[in-house]
């Protein structure tokens, strides 16, 4: 663990508030508010001796109340709107840009955050940018004490913080800390309709390809779905699932594919890349005509004619937000006892890469 979590206040510390710095200072409470705020009618000398308190005794004003605070004396918002943070593991800005995935997920949650009138920070963490003690620092100088973490990478860099001071929501990024409240997509409900449908449109021999990585962040919730159809098959009819290794690249992957597809006679792939079409055909396999393929997660901008599962991806990062501005709202800081997982359904999208059988 860093030295800056080991410096950070313990789990259930008592935060110093208005009313300690009145009871330090002799002051009425109100005249501490106006004090702190810098309010004309309070003298500068007492103004300087309520905030030499204030410092000592360790007050932060919280940025949530303060803002609302304005709202009711102006009619509006004029203090800066508080922040979320939303912590990436992907090295954007260093020669990555969000998959297209990603991208809607984020665009989510800065929208959901405008609307509840807060501002959504991306914060990188990894070898080139945050790590535990940097972010640390970063969050509590801007009095940040909201997270989302946005679809933790498998194999990049985690992070830990004492996870007692934040509101925390995650979306995916079951492999990682903390075990907070999860938003994520209904994998297991996805890959059985996916079956489902591949199956009453005539194909027999349903194989599943998904990698490693994808695995570990939903919480192996592909694999579950699609041995769940498999158990009403008979067994000459099960095909094994295929997993990509960790980092593999699109020439070695279509290699591994076509392999699979060939020793196991598949007339169907079901998959979460949305290239699964061409990884076919590098092989020399042809879509539809000798393998029919389909899409796990099919997210603009989405290949022309590729069958297979919309998510609503939008929702992951709006809910992430709601959220944690309703812990943020509620006081609740740190990790639950039991974290609750919420699930945002899914659609099926027919396409020419699955067309029915004669």
């Amino acid at each position: 663990m860093s030295p800056s979590i080991d410096a950070t206040p313990a789990s259930g510390a008592h935060r110093p508030t208005l009313k300690d710095i009145a009871r330090e200072s002799g002051y009425h409470i109100t005249t501490v508010s106006l004090a702190l705020r810098d309010h004309s009618s309070i003298p500068d000398s007492t103004r300087q001796r309520i905030k030499e308190i204030a410092t000592r005794l360790g007050y932060e004003r919280n940025p949530v109340f303060h803002a609302l605070s304005r709202f009711r004396q102006q009619g509006s918002v004029c203090a800066p709107s508080p922040r979320i943070a939303y912590l990436e593991n992907y090295n954007i800005g260093y020669g990555r840009e969000r998959p297209p995935y990603m991208r809607e997920i984020h665009e989510g949650a800065q929208r959901q955050a405008g609307l509840l009138g807060y501002q959504l920070e991306v914060l990188a963490v990894g070898e080139d940018n945050h790590d535990s003690r940097s972010l640390t620092k970063h969050l509590r100088e801007n009095q940040i004490t909201g997270i989302v973490i946005g679809g933790f990478v498998p194999g990049f860099a985690e992070i830990a913080l004492n996870w007692d001071d934040y509101a925390v929501a995650k979306i995916h990024s079951r492999h990682t800390e903390p075990d907070a409240p999860t938003i994520g997509n209904d994998h297991i409900r996805e890959v059985r309709l996916a079956f489902r449908r591949l199956a009453a449109l005539g194909y027999k021999r349903i194989g599943m390809a998904v990698g490693r990585a994808d695995e570990d962040a939903c919480g192996h919730r592909h694999s579950a779905g699609y041995l769940m159809e498999e158990t009403s098959l008979p067994p000459e009819r099960r095909v094994p699932p295929l997993l990509f290794p960790y980092n593999s690249d699109a020439t070695t992957l279509g290699g591994i594919i076509a392999r699979w597809v060939r020793r196991h006679n598949i007339d169907a792939v079901l998959c979460n890349w949305s290239n699964i079409h061409e990884l076919l055909a590098t092989d020399g396999l042809r879509v539809p005509q000798q393998v029919a393929c389909a899409c796990l997660c099919l997210c603009d901008p989405a290949p022309a004619g590729l069958a297979g599962i919309r998510p609503h991806l939008h929702l992951l990062g709006e809910r992430a937000v709601s959220t944690v501005v309703a812990q943020l709202k509620s006081g609740e800081r740190g990790v639950p006892e039991f974290a609750s997982s919420l699930y945002v359904q899914s659609v099926w999208q027919d396409g020419e890469s699955a067309p029915a059988r004669g």
